[in-house]
């Protein structure tokens, strides 16, 4: 059965506060369905708080400790409580994105209006996850759509039992998923292709070519590739093409969008200006203008950088006041 999110098509995050529910351990439930790539995520961390990433749609990367996460449609990524991450030099792609943030007493505590006893298991396996990138179990989606709706209808004393009891299903569901074998969904094959792309994002590849290196019919290795990676192979091209595009126009030696164009393949500057505001929700002059030295403080979400707090971390804070994390510096990442 297909599940109505009802997110804003504009890419305007839900973000609520369950404490309204009684569970004052999860400050932080949000869902977006993000229409357009934007910016790296800075580097930051939640002081206190476990973040669980619920990717339904599209792709993203984080970065931990030096190493870069890939993740795609319908997987999930922990970070643990002060741990400092980001998407390092990595755009942050657009698609369906699920998140919270949780804070997760030790064993020996009440938890989501459980009693220490009771709750103690699942604590447990939460504290000791033996993997941070994983498959979503199947139930989650509807799971968190049950208590985004909840939340858009409002607390109750009937909504803040079933609030608790579907949050303790889908972190359960989270402790499951984190335990069954896993690994990377992409198979040789097309990993290949992938690597071919990635070498030469300016040549324009026929699925053809990309088919006979794969060693696969055209027909088979579309549809493998979608599967594996989540969207055709011509899109992905055209994708990692644009975000190197987007780096070059603000980091690059130089930012004259056609001579970018022209480097990455584009057939003239109208069209990639077209197809870039089409990816981007923004225009390639635009992009310069508010990215590029000079630019906007990408420090932060609405250009105004907060002062730091008494560890030297800067607050993440949103137009609306939103406190979303710390931001801390990017040697730290």
């Amino acid at each position: 059965m297909r599940i109505n999110l009802n997110l804003p098509a504009n890419g305007k995050r839900l973000i609520y506060d369950l404490a309204a529910f009684g569970l004052p351990e999860v400050p932080y439930l949000a869902a977006q369905n993000l229409p357009f790539t934007t910016l790296a995520l800075p580097t930051h961390l939640h002081k206190g708080c476990m973040e669980i990433n619920h990717i339904l749609k599209g792709e993203r990367v984080y970065r931990v400790g030096g190493k870069d996460y890939h993740l795609r449609g319908n997987q999930v990524f922990i970070t643990w409580p002060d741990e400092v991450h980001g998407s390092g030099s990595y755009l942050h792609g657009r698609g369906l994105h699920f998140w919270m943030q949780i804070r997760l007493p030790k064993p020996g505590r009440p938890f989501l209006g459980f009693g220490a006893k009771r709750a103690a298991p699942l604590l447990d396996a939460l504290w000791d996850l033996p993997r941070r990138q994983f498959r979503a179990g199947s139930e989650m989606r509807g799971l968190y759509a049950r208590m985004l709706q909840l939340c858009r209808e409002g607390p109750s004393p009937l909504a803040a039992m079933e609030m608790s009891a579907l949050m303790a299903e889908w972190l359960l569901d989270i402790a499951g998923a984190a335990s069954d074998a896993w690994e990377d969904d992409i198979s040789p094959d097309i990993a290949k292709t992938l690597k071919i792309m990635e070498n030469n994002p300016m040549r324009h590849y026929s699925v053809s070519e990309l088919a006979e290196a794969a060693c696969l019919s055209e027909s088979r290795f579309k549809g493998k590739f979608r599967d594996q990676v989540g969207i055709p192979p011509g899109e992905y091209l055209q994708r990692r093409r644009l975000e190197m595009a987007a780096r070059k126009l603000v980091c690059g030696r130089r930012s004259n969008i056609t001579d970018v164009a022209l480097d990455l393949g584009f057939a003239s500057s109208q069209h990639f200006s077209t197809v870039f505001k089409k990816f981007f929700g923004t225009s390639p002059a635009v992009w310069i203008r508010e990215f590029g030295q000079g630019g906007t403080d990408r420090k932060t979400e609405n250009g105004i950088r907060p002062a730091k707090d008494k560890d030297g971390f800067i607050p993440w804070v949103d137009e609306e006041g939103r406190l979303h994390g710390y931001i801390c510096g990017e040697e730290e990442i």
